[in-house]
């Protein structure tokens, strides 16, 4: 038991011990070649008619692999032999890749990344879109291949003696304990190290931790340390706080409840120090506090507002509806330039984030509504609006939003997208309305993983 009287049943440490080897008649090992990179990363191989998903295989290369499960129909691999390197692998630099869940292309070089993310575009919007696609821009590459993170989230397990921070395996509920991370800059790794030496000190802490995240301004050496998990003695776990906030550039330590006791309406946190980091984007002075989605590749998503911008041209009594807003920075910057911009977003603390914010840079022209797209659209008049902007989630639109785009029609409608496959469906479904796809720009907001964000721009 805890020092809260909660129990403490944390994640398993990544298992140690060898895997019993199968038999030699259970291994089915075929030499195959990768034909190309799918969602996610694998390689697509085939062995006769069957597919084979295989991690880690790069197009082009011939590969001994030993065929394990099937899901879905596909059957994955695993490596045991690559016969036929291709030019673009590399070595990974980080320690732990392969066990930790969170990067899929660090065996593949930069350049490679860039090129082998629009072919998974291309494939996607070609194979499930199944619409006249425009010529595909290059992918707007991110100044920083390493480094780029201004958010990380760190799971908190128990190892053999004290608590560690690390991050789940893929598609499992396994840590693996991860002492630094190459995503992050060397002052967040410093302050991870730190934060991490510290918890392995201690034999018990006054709350079942689950997370532990770090938000850091791109423009200050300011940063937030956000504990999640669930507790009962609010005055311990103040005092339990107060020495992380002491580390260098700590501006503020957050205990927030999570987890499936945490209830649905969120309570309130326990905070030392502030709640909130201070960003720049572009010209504008904005604020983004611990409860709001924040970009973790902070020059990606301003070059993702300029090409909005640039695509979008004069603005001047522009009418724009932004959907899905967050904290409305993109808005905010067409605002700045002469639309007249609605900021829809349901998530009560980003809507807040987003008042400061205007307040902040003075932009005009802004209103606020707290809803959801499907609550919202159904009270929009047909010809309302000029422009759409759209930011979903990964799992995209909702039919209802959809079909009230086909509904409203408006002139223009831009698409953010963070999932291809995703991508691909609604703009096959927002077709059926009469919308055509003119431009499409990806950006690579994640480097050394298999994640793509890309703007789309349709019209009547």
């Amino acid at each position: 038991m805890s020092s809260s009287g909660l129990k403490t049943k944390y994640p398993r440490g990544h298992e140690k011990k060898e895997k019993a080897e199968p038999s030699s008649e259970q291994i089915v090992v075929s030499e195959v070649h990768i034909e190309k990179l799918v969602p996610g990363g694998n390689g697509l191989a085939r062995v006769g008619a069957q597919v084979v998903f295989v991690k880690g295989g790069l197009p082009g290369e011939q590969i001994h692999v030993q065929i394990g499960e099937k899901r879905r129909g596909v059957h994955y691999g695993d490596i045991r032999q690559i016969l036929e390197p291709s030019q673009e692998r590399v070595h990974p630099p980080c320690s732990i890749y392969g066990q930790c869940g969170g990067c899929q292309f660090q065996h593949l070089s930069y350049q490679g990344q860039l090129e082998q993310k629009k072919a998974i575009l291309t494939d996607a919007l070609q194979r499930i879109g199944k619409i006249e696609l425009p010529e595909i821009g290059a992918v707007v590459p991110s100044p920083q291949p390493f480094g780029y993170r201004s958010t990380i989230r760190f799971v908190v397990f128990k190892g053999e003696k004290n608590f560690q921070l690390g991050f789940y395996q893929a598609e499992t509920r396994n840590a693996v304990e991860a002492k630094r991370c190459l995503l992050i800059s060397e002052p967040m790794q410093q302050l991870v190290a730190k934060v991490a030496e510290r918890l392995a000190s201690q034999s018990t802490v006054p709350m079942y931790l689950e997370h532990v995240e770090f938000r850091a301004s791109t423009t200050s050496t300011d940063v937030l340390i956000v504990f999640h998990g669930s507790y009962k003695k609010a005055e311990r776990v103040k005092e339990f706080l107060e020495p992380f906030q002491k580390f260098s550039g700590v501006v503020g330590c957050i205990a927030e409840r999570s987890g499936p006791k945490a209830g649905r309406v969120p309570s309130t946190p326990l905070v030392v120090g502030k709640d909130y980091v201070t960003e720049k984007f572009d010209d504008l002075k904005v604020q983004i506090g611990h409860r709001s989605f924040s970009q973790t590749n902070w020059p990606v998503y301003e070059s993702i507002g300029r090409q909005l911008r640039e695509w979008l041209g004069e603005l001047q009594g522009v009418r724009v509806l932004e959907l899905y807003a967050g904290t409305g920075l993109l808005g905010m910057t067409l605002a700045r330039n002469g639309a007249f911009v609605t900021l829809v977003e349901s998530n009560a603390f980003a809507l807040a984030d987003a008042r400061t914010s205007v307040a902040l840079s003075r932009v005009a022209r802004c209103r606020f509504k707290r809803k959801g797209g499907e609550s919202f659209l159904p009270s929009v008049k047909q010809d309302e609006f000029d422009v759409v902007l759209v930011d979903p989630p990964r799992t995209g639109l909702t039919p209802q939003v959809t079909k009230e785009l086909g509904r409203i029609k408006a002139p223009r409608v831009l698409y953010i997208s963070c999932d291809v496959a995703t991508l691909a469906r609604d703009l096959a479904r927002l077709g059926t309305f009469g919308y055509r796809v003119v431009r499409i720009q990806p950006f690579d907001m994640f480097p050394q993983t298999a994640h793509i964000e890309t703007l789309v721009e349709l019209a009547i």
